[in-house]
């Protein structure tokens, strides 16, 4: 079947053990003796964080550890890192910011004791407004997600100088309204760690390498002493492209605990990713054609200054 970049056949190898259930994925595989992590998470989009007791879930049957941000203080680089000053902790601290945020992390013996332990944690929550229309979180006055940006502003770029729609013969401008979209791939983010050497750690990701060079530098592996391993991944579209916050910290409780950690699917399926949903203003601009031409005027987005008409044969 057609499946190369450069138009030459790829044959299919993994189709016949699928078809027959020998494949594995992360969750099938045997790790013997590995503590199960479920997440403590918050109910609120935006509230500030106040005490964090514990003490009940640490007392329940099976429970090895419960950690919070004082335990793990680690801060995952975002896959694109749009401003440096815009860091989430892997588990939150001071305020959340969205509904699910991890706020504290239990490891048990078992999946079930490590999601009933995950529920007996108790969190202070201080509610604070919430805005959900992009357009309204610029609006003077908006709660703000960052409070030492100032505003819900995190990056933005303009260029000084002459309007580059001004000599347009011809300027549409528009408003897209994008439906809220969200990936469901059939298996959700899911990750197993070996500690060892060398530090073994089987990913439901679709990008092993650069998941290995971001985990060497959140947590100062050196060269071979982190091996990654994507074993069959059940679909990503875009949700499995970087180093999660969960998955930095399984790796965290696992070094502290010495122990191997599943983090089961079914413990933080609502980790796959949000639906998000964008609301954009283009401007497109071009010149008419010459009289006589054979090229039709073919729109441009005119968004980025100095961007000139682009043409097409008619």
């Amino acid at each position: 079947m057609p499946g190369s970049v450069l138009g030459n056949t790829v044959r299919r190898v993994e189709d016949p053990g699928l078809l027959v259930g020998r494949s594995q994925f992360v969750d099938d595989l045997p790790i013997d003796g590995a503590l199960h992590l479920a997440f403590t998470r918050s109910p609120y989009a935006h509230a500030r964080l106040g005490a964090i007791d514990t003490s009940e879930a640490e007392a329940m049957p099976g429970v090895a550890g419960v950690f919070t941000h004082a335990d793990i203080d680690v801060v995952v680089p975002a896959l694109m890192v749009v401003n440096p000053q815009v860091r989430r902790p892997a588990l939150a601290t001071g305020k959340v910011r969205f509904v699910g945020e991890p706020v504290a992390v239990v490891a048990a013996e078992t999946q079930r004791q490590a999601v009933d332990a995950a529920a007996a944690v108790m969190v202070d929550y201080d509610p604070l407004p919430v805005v959900v229309d992009p357009e309204a979180a610029l609006a003077p006055g908006a709660p703000i997600q960052f409070d030492e940006l100032g505003n819900n502003v995190i990056a933005g770029f303009r260029e000084d100088g002459a309007d580059p729609l001004a000599d347009a013969d011809v300027v549409v401008r528009g408003r897209f309204d994008n439906q809220r979209i969200a990936v469901v791939p059939m298996e959700p983010n899911v990750i197993a760690v070996v500690p060892g050497e060398p530090f073994t750690v089987y990913v439901a990701t679709q990008m092993p390498h650069g998941w290995a060079r971001v985990a060497s530098e959140v947590f100062g592996f050196g060269q071979g002493d982190l091996r990654v391993v994507a074993p069959f991944v059940g679909g990503g579209f875009g949700a499995k492209a970087g180093v999660a916050a969960e998955h930095a910290v399984v790796i965290a409780v696992s070094r502290a605990l010495g122990r191997g950690r599943r983090h089961d699917p079914r413990t933080w399926w609502r980790c796959t990713g949000g639906p998000r949903s964008s609301t954009p203003s283009w401007a497109f601009a071009g010149t008419a054609p010459s009289p006589g031409s054979d090229a039709a005027w073919w729109p441009t987005p005119g968004r980025t200054p100095g961007s000139t008409p682009c043409w097409r044969p008619s």
